[in-house]
């Protein structure tokens, strides 16, 4: 079914494709029609498509083209709200409440659905001129660096979800023999990999920078030094930083592994997704996360095409 208002043009649509990213964005579904067997939608209206028996995507149409054939139209989920720009202060609150702040004031079609308690109490942070999601995504990662756990912010189907992505996933394996048609694996320490970090905090009061060290020799001698500088602006005493340096260290020492996966669709499969991977020539066997996926639905094909970041 793909309803637009109250019509189903779900026999009719052509080049149905549903994209979604861990943390990177509104969900997006575009589609085109013939211009001769239906005419163009309202802009804002309602677009609901569910394939098979799952649930697929609720949101809203923002774009319509038109040529001398048909009509392409691009949709998103209640997230593409977010991206209006604000000015907030987040006071000292975990990333639970403080997601509850951010949509008390985006607007009215913004549902939530079920967010998971976060516990740790994030420092008090201005975000001036930011967009709502720049505010919640950066949340996220202090929430991150805090406390270690990776979050989901998606909409799952019109409602508006907060999820450890440990609880995301799904019983899939994709690899040898399972669904996976094509494979792009990389393993780097060039963009995100750090072993010597430095986490510095200027005391206002002493006239003085405070600095705080944690690194790894043995990645050292076999990398040589990687180092992040982490300047700090928020209220954080001198063992919350220390704490900030080692869990930086934690995070961040270690290569980045990325892999690119062409398969057999599964309607399931969103960003922040949890899947098995399994491919023996590339000496893998254990759990990636859906950086983003794109699903390319037709009348009787479905497939999909993978990013995947190995996060645990």
């Amino acid at each position: 079914m793909l309803l637009i208002g109250s019509t189903d043009i779900n026999d009719i649509a052509l080049d149905v494709k549903y994209k979604s990213a861990w943390n990177n964005g509104a969900g997006q579904l575009t589609f085109s029609y013939p211009s001769s067997k239906a005419g163009m939608f309202a802009n804002g209206s309602t677009v609901i498509f569910t394939y098979g028996s799952t649930n697929i995507f609720y949101g809203f149409l923002f774009t319509t083209k038109q040529d001398r054939k048909k009509y392409s139209c691009t949709c998103y989920d209640q997230l593409r709200y977010f991206k209006a720009s604000n000015s907030i202060m987040r006071p000292i609150c975990t990333l639970t409440e403080f997601l509850n702040i951010v949509a008390s004031s985006v607007g009215e079609r913004i549902r939530i659905g079920q967010v998971d308690n976060t516990v740790v109490k994030l420092s008090k942070y201005l975000f001036d001129n930011k967009t709502h999601l720049d505010m919640l995504y950066q949340s996220i990662k202090d929430n991150l660096t805090a406390n270690g756990y990776w979050y989901a912010l998606r909409d799952d189907f019109g409602a508006l979800d907060l999820r450890d992505i440990v609880d995301l996933r799904l019983p899939l394996i994709l690899g040898d023999g399972s669904l996976g048609t094509d494979f792009d694996y990389e393993r780097s320490i060039d963009e995100d990999t750090y072993n010597y970090i430095k986490v510095a905090k200027d005391d206002q009061d002493k006239g003085v920078r405070n600095v705080y060290l944690a690194q790894d020799n043995s990645t050292i001698k076999t990398w040589g030094k990687l180092m992040l500088y982490d300047k700090v602006s928020a209220d954080l005493n001198e063992s919350q930083l220390a704490a900030r340096a080692n869990q930086l260290l934690q995070l961040k020492n270690r290569e980045t592994q990325t892999l690119k996966m062409d398969c057999m669709g599964d309607a399931r499969v969103m960003g922040g997704s949890g899947i098995r991977v399994k491919i023996a020539e590339a000496g893998l066997d254990l759990w990636a996360v859906v950086d983003s996926v794109t699903h390319n639905f037709g009348h009787t094909k479905h497939t999909m095409s993978l990013e995947l970041k190995f996060v645990w």
